[in-house]
């Protein structure tokens, strides 16, 4: 099978848990067969003088990708289509003639590629890895860190407050913006031959928008490259310290601030923290940087999936007390692929991804996660028993692949009806 892959960004000008996933289903369709392409935005602009816009072909493990670039004043608004740029990339899908189109993410592109494609006839899949179709900030919290979960579908004076602001046009033109931006979801929602959430948690909140019907919503949990790994033996921890581990994208919403909170009220010298990742500014980064200060705290920047497997033998739990509603938590699943326990937070898909290999605190409240730290220091026995059920129902790059191919032809064969 022919397949595009439209993605906002790829390895390796940036790495998120989309770009991983993206990345990891890519290889594992072409190690099947499958001829892959990937038509990915950029956070770079093009040259002034490319009149067209600027599209850079690369090479990334074996695979062509196109990078188109914006260019000058072709930025991200509340109503994001560009249809220069929309056009662009329905031309360069055009050239590679694909059985499928499969939509991961349009920012950096135009928020109308889905709905473009397929009145060219095209079958175009998405998956649904957050919440920006219909979330000017992707995760449905807002600045002051509250979720709007329980608000969705999101009214619209709830998300004018919210992004007020930030909008420096002002209110009526945010209203207006806004507007378009709920019409072009409606209709980009419906191009979708199929959508694919991660999981059921957040396909029973996709459902509540109105967006999709129930037949063209489909659970399929990510892959986890870590899960063909044999995990290594668990760290011993004769020395009765308690070593945490963390990693990802470092956004203020990942809640590693409340992490570091927590810590501090537990006060004991044998608490420890790993941190993996690079801070999105130099001001969260300054943040971090004093709220560790006196801490047991090592921070090692910039990762790759291959540095993660020596952390069963450094760490004894995972902790990811994010603030977002996560639509999965690739973090929590490479965490229990490695054998590791998890403490996650209460927010978005994160419980259902933790299941019976560890535990969960409320999200924004570190004296809960304090009290759980404190009660594992006095007694760590609950680690194994979480320890032990870590890698149950992991989802190896092969078989998502070979279970995303039948989705593939399950919307051919619905199209073609």
């Amino acid at each position: 099978m022919k397949v595009v892959h439209v993605v906002h960004q790829y390895p390796p000008e940036f790495r998120g848990g989309t770009e991983s996933c993206v990345q990891s289903l890519a290889a594992a369709q072409r190690a099947r067969g499958d001829e892959v392409l990937v038509i990915a935005g950029s956070g770079l602009r093009c040259d002034p003088r490319q009149v067209e816009g600027e599209v850079r072909a690369d090479r990334v493990d074996g695979i062509e990708v196109l990078r188109v670039l914006r260019r000058t004043g072709e930025n991200y608004s509340m109503d994001y289509r560009l249809p220069r740029v929309a056009e662009q990339v329905v031309g360069l899908v055009g050239q590679a003639a694909p059985d499928v189109v499969h939509v991961h993410h349009t920012l950096n592109l135009s928020a109308d590629l889905g709905a473009r494609l397929a009145e060219r006839g095209q079958a175009v899949v998405a998956t649904l890895h957050d919440f920006t179709l219909v979330c000017a900030r992707f995760f449905l919290v807002r600045p002051d860190g509250q979720s709007c979960e329980r608000s969705f579908p999101l009214p619209s004076a709830r998300c004018v407050d919210c992004v007020l602001p930030d909008f420096p046009a002002g209110r009526v033109a945010l209203e207006h913006e806004l507007h378009a931006r709920q019409h072009g979801a409606a209709a980009e929602a419906d191009a979708y031959a199929l959508a694919i959430v991660p999981r059921e948690t957040i396909r029973a909140r996709w459902l509540r928008s109105g967006l999709f019907a129930p037949e063209r919503l489909v659970t399929l949990p990510h892959a986890v490259a870590l899960a063909d790994r044999a995990p290594m033996p668990p760290r011993d921890r004769g020395d009765g310290r308690l070593v945490l581990a963390t990693w990802g994208h470092l956004a203020p919403a990942k809640g590693v601030l409340d992490l570091l909170a927590a810590m501090r009220l537990v006060r004991d010298e044998r608490l420890a923290l790993l941190v993996l990742g690079e801070p999105t500014d130099a001001v969260h980064a300054e943040a971090l940087l004093d709220a560790a200060e006196g801490l047991d705290v090592t921070f090692r920047g910039r990762f790759t999936a291959d540095d993660l497997p020596s952390l069963r033998a450094e760490a004894d739990v995972a902790v990811f007390p994010s603030r977002a509603e996560e639509t999965f938590g690739l973090v929590v699943a490479e965490a229990r692929a490695l054998g590791l326990p998890v403490i996650a937070s209460d927010r978005g898909a994160l419980p259902e991804g933790v299941g019976a290999a560890g535990a969960v605190v409320p999200a924004a409240d570190p004296v809960a996660l304090a009290h759980l730290l404190a009660a594992l220091l006095r007694d760590g026995r609950p680690l194994l028993e979480w320890a032990g059920a870590a890698r149950d129902e992991q989802l190896t790059p092969a078989a998502h692949a070979d279970a995303v191919a039948a989705l593939y032809a399950r919307a051919l064969s619905g199209r073609r009806r």
